[in-house]
C-alpha cells in the first residue's frame, strides 16, 4: 500500500484516542483538533467518559460520541486513529499498546502525536507492516538549517503569539487571528509549530522534536513557508519565557520568527505554571520580558492580550478583562468568546504605525 500524504490522512474519517484523559486542558491535541476539524471525526475513545458527547466535555464538537474502547470505535468504520494526547515523555504508556495494535490490525492509519515512535516497538511494527497502513509521526524531525534571519528580507507583516505558560491558547489565538484577518481580505498564512496546529493546517513544523540549535531555524522556515503568497504571517507560539521546561523554545521562536508584533496570551485565573507549579510573575512584567528579548534588528511590541476564559461567567470575564486592561494599557479579549476582531484591529494599527515610521525615515 502506498504511503498516504498528510492531507490524505486528514481527509479520512477518524477516531480520536484520548483514553483516560479527554478534556479541554488534559488532551490539548484532541481538543484543538476537534475545534477546527470536527467534520471527519466519528468518535473519541475514553472509557472514563463513555456515553457523553464531545460537546458535554470540552464545550464544542456537537454530538460526536465518546466511546469506551477501540472495538466500539471500529463499529463506526473509521479509517484513521488520531492519538490525541501529547506526553511529557518519550515512552509509550503500556496500556495504550493493545488498542493501538488493534487499530493497526483493523487497517486504521495512525496519526501519532507523542514522542515515542510506534515502529520502534516490534509488535506494532509487525502489525503496521501486516496491514500496510501509514503512520504519520508528527514528532519526526525534519532537515533544517540554522536561523539566518531571512525573515527580515520578507515584505510581509509577522505577528507572533507568546504567553504566560504552556497550553493556554497561543495556537488557538494564532488560528483565530488568521481567520479574522483572512475574513477582512488580508492574505494571511498560519505558521504551525506544533502537532495540533500542523494537523489543523496540514502544514508546518513540530518544533519540540527539533535539536535545540535548530529550533530558531525551524521557526524561520515556518514563517518563510507561510509567507508565500501572503501579506501577513501569524506564527504559532510555544512554551513561555517563564516556563522552566519550555523557556528555550519560546526564546528561539522569538529570534527565529522575527515578528513585528506580539499578542500576549494568558489563561484567566492562572497563578502558577501548570506543569512545573512555579509562581506566575505579574503580566506586565512578563510582557516587558518578551519585548526586551526580541532582537535589536527588529524589536517587537505586545499590541494586545488574548485570554482564555474557560469556566468564567460573562460577568467575571468582563471584570477580569477590565482589570487586565487597566494593568497593561492594552486591549484584552477572549477570541473564542468574542472573536479576534480586537486583536486584528490592534495588529493593523501597529502595522500602520510601522509604515508611517518607515515613511518618515525615508523622507
Amino acid at each position: 500500500m502506498d504511503t498516504l500524504s498528510h492531507a490524505e490522512l486528514l481527509a479520512k474519517p477518524c477516531v480520536v484516542f484520548a483514553e483516560g484523559c479527554f478534556g479541554l486542558f488534559t488532551s490539548k491535541v484532541a481538543a484543538s483538533f476537534l475545534r477546527y476539524r470536527p467534520e471527519n471525526c466519528l468518535a473519541v475513545i475514553d472509557s472514563t467518559q463513555a456515553g457523553k458527547r464531545v460537546q458535554d466535555v470540552i464545550g464544542w464538537g456537537g454530538d460526536i460520541p465518546i466511546v469506551k474502547d477501540i472495538e466500539s470505535a471500529l463499529a463506526l468504520k473509521p479509517e484513521v486513529l488520531v492519538i490525541g494526547k501529547g506526553l511529557h515523555s518519550a515512552q509509550l504508556p503500556p496500556e495504550w499498546k493493545a488498542p493501538i495494535k488493534t487499530a493497526m490490525l483493523n487497517g486504521l492509519h495512525i496519526i501519532n502525536c507523542i514522542h515515542f515512535r510506534l515502529r520502534s516497538d516490534p509488535d506494532l511494527a509487525r502489525a503496521a507492516d501486516q496491514t500496510g497502513i501509514t503512520i504519520w509521526e508528527t514528532k519526526e524531525p525534519v532537515p533544517l538549517e540554522l536561523n539566518k534571519a531571512r525573515v527580515l528580507e520578507l515584505s510581509c507583516f509577522v505577528a507572533h503569539t507568546c504567553g504566560s505558560d504552556s497550553n493556554i491558547g497561543k495556537k488557538t489565538t494564532a488560528l483565530e487571528i488568521t481567520r479574522e484577518a483572512t475574513r477582512r481580505g488580508i492574505a494571511t498564512g498560519f505558521a504551525a509549530t506544533g502537532q495540533s496546529g500542523m494537523m489543523i493546517s496540514g502544514t508546518g513544523i513540530v518544533v519540540d522534536c527539533i535539536p535545540s540549535d535548530f529550533v530558531a531555524g525551524a521557526a524561520e522556515k515556518a514563517v518563510l513557508d507561510a509567507a508565500e503568497g501572503n501579506d501577513w504571517v501569524v506564527l504559532e507560539g510555544q512554551g513561555s519565557l517563564n516556563h522552566i521546561g519550555a523557556s528555550g523554545i519560546a526564546l528561539a521562536m522569538l529570534h527565529g520568527g522575527l515578528p513585528h508584533a506580539l499578542v500576549f496570551c494568558h489563561r484567566l485565573g492562572l497563578e502558577r505554571t501548570k506543569v512545573w507549579n512555579t509562581p506566575l510573575r505579574p503580566i506586565p512584567e512578563l510582557i516587558r520580558l518578551n519585548e526586551q528579548l526580541t532582537v535589536f534588528e527588529r524589536p517587537a511590541k505586545v499590541v494586545a492580550i488574548s485570554v482564555n476564559s474557560a469556566g468564567f461567567s460573562d460577568a467575571d470575564y468582563r471584570a477580569q478583562v477590565k482589570q487586565l486592561e487597566a494593568e497593561t494599557g492594552l486591549p484584552v479579549v477572549d477570541p473564542c468568546r468574542e472573536g479576534a476582531g480586537i486583536l486584528v484591529d490592534a495588529l493593523q494599527a501597529y502595522q500602520r504605525s510601522l509604515q508611517q515610521r518607515e515613511q518618515l525615515a525615508e523622507a
